[in-house]
């Protein structure tokens, strides 16, 4: 009887870190899920930001590139 006890009990503690390994893999695709979404994401925004035109933008970086020019 004492032996069978034994064998649950350590049966129960190996499907138990099983379980729990199997909960963190899972926490951790969610984490690299979420973490790609925000990635994509700003990569739209970014792409969105490109496509608009915006003259004071395009003078802005003209200038700071001129500038960087001149320095050297």
């Amino acid at each position: 009887m004492k032996f069978l006890t034994l064998l649950l009990g350590v049966l129960d503690k190996l499907l138990g870190a099983w379980a729990e390994h199997r909960w963190k893999r899972q926490g951790r695709q969610e984490t690299v899920k979420e973490m790609n979404d925000v990635i994509n994401r700003q990569i739209e925004l970014g792409e969105a930001a490109i496509i608009i035109p915006d003259p004071e933008r395009d003078e802005r970086l003209r200038n700071r590139f001129d500038r960087s020019r001149s320095n050297k």
